[in-house]
């Protein structure tokens, strides 16, 4: 009857992994639910004429840094990101045009006869309107951008609207 110490202790001890294993799955699932929050809904379309786009990300996509992290990282310190900035996650593609053989392809990515600087690269998409008050122009002409690469926090590209 001495084993009833040991079975004992084993079992709460049991219990208490069960119980963190089960907070660390719904941790990891309210991270995706986030992240699928905070994803870029619809495919837009940031330069007409080269077909510079910020889509959708894939259903399975987690990033390893959180938006604030990635801007850390790129400031080299903590700065809040501003309430009037909005920040998305989604595939970034900036087309370089026809491939034209080594000087096209050079650093950059060749797709069939087409060449990108980016293709589909995850990134933090902050957005913030720069039109003035009341200005007739549409929403995706008075909008800036900002890429960071949702992985490792480096700068990958940025629109300013023609004003």
């Amino acid at each position: 009857m001495r084993l009833r110490g040991p079975l004992v202790i084993t079992s709460a001890l049991g219990v208490a992994v069960l119980a963190v294993s089960l907070v660390a799955v719904r941790t990891s699932i309210g991270h995706t639910k986030a992240i699928r929050a905070l994803a870029v809904q619809t495919t837009i379309i940031l330069d007409l004429g080269i077909h510079e786009t910020f889509a959708p990300p894939p259903a399975d996509a987690v990033p390893a840094m959180t938006a604030q992290e990635a801007s850390d990282a790129f400031e080299g310190r903590h700065i809040p990101i501003p309430d009037f900035v909005t920040v998305q996650l989604g595939l970034f593609t900036l087309p370089v045009g026809p491939d034209c053989g080594f000087e096209c392809e050079h650093n950059n990515i060749v797709r069939g006869d087409m060449v990108y600087s980016w293709l589909n690269k995850l990134v933090w998409g902050f957005s913030r309107l720069v039109c003035p008050a009341g200005s007739d122009r549409p929403e995706w002409q008075c909008t800036e951008w900002d890429f960071l690469n949702a992985n490792t926090g480096e700068y990958v590209a940025g629109l300013s609207p023609r004003i």
